[in-house]
This record gives structure tokens, C-alpha cells and sequence, in this order.
């Protein structure tokens, strides 16, 4: 069974607990519903438009920051990571403690067959950029 992305969990997730239908959501965020369906069953990109996402965590009263994160996208509030190495330094370390101390799910036998024995992460700031 194939995992969905996070943006999706997290749409498909808020619309049940508002008891929010597709066809709802999309007219209000003004969206094409044949598009967030395929968004949300992961065969498309999420929406790119800072606007639009915020406007989806609005209506679904979800934290805006962690939609556009699970989006893919660099909220604006965080645009100061591109220009200060320091705060970016220091947002790299916090992540990368986290991921260690995060439980990693272990990988079928026959995905472990098909990769390197060894996996480096890339710096948070090339995951970012």
C-alpha cells in the first residue's frame, strides 16, 4: 500500500474532522476539485501558491506554517533562512537532532536489496533550497 505524502494526510485528516466534502473545500479555497483529488491521492503536486495554501489551512483550521512545510514550500515568515547562515546553522543542527532521535521505520528486504548500505542525509539547507 503506498503512503500518502504529508500534505495530503494532513488535507485529507482536517477535511474529516470538519466534516468537510472535496467539492466544499475546493469551492471555497477556489479550486479545480478534479486537481485536489489527484493532489490528495498523491499523483499530483500540491499547490504552489502560498495564498491558496494558506487559504486551504484557513478553512480547514490547520496550522498554515505546517501545511505549506508539508507542501514543500518555504513559508515567507521563514524567508530569513536564505539570507542568515547563522539561524540556518542552528535550524540544521535542530533538525538533524531530531532525525537522529526519531525512530526510523525499517525498509522491506526487497527495497534494502535494491539501495546503498549506507544512506547520507542531505543539510537541511540543500533539503530546503
Amino acid at each position: 500500500m503506498k503512503t500518502l505524502p504529508a500534505f495530503s494526510r494532513i488535507v485529507s485528516e482536517a477535511m474529516k474532522l470538519k466534516g468537510l466534502g472535496l467539492r466544499e473545500l475546493c469551492r471555497q479555497a477556489k479550486l479545480d476539485p478534479s486537481f485536489l483529488s489527484k493532489v490528495l491521492m498523491g499523483k499530483r503536486n500540491p499547490p504552489s501558491d502560498e495564498e491558496t495554501l494558506r487559504r486551504i489551512a484557513e478553512i480547514l483550521e490547520t496550522d498554515a506554517v505546517g501545511l505549506l512545510v508539508a507542501a514543500g514550500r518555504i513559508p515567507s515568515e521563514w524567508r530569513s533562512l536564505t539570507t542568515n547562515s547563522e539561524l540556518l546553522r542552528r535550524v540544521d543542527a535542530l533538525a538533524s537532532s531530531a532525525v537522529s532521535r526519531t525512530p526510523q521505520p525499517q525498509p522491506s528486504k526487497s527495497f534494502a536489496a535494491h539501495t546503498p548500505a549506507t544512506y547520507t542525509r542531505k543539510p537541511f539547507n540543500e533539503e530546503l533550497l
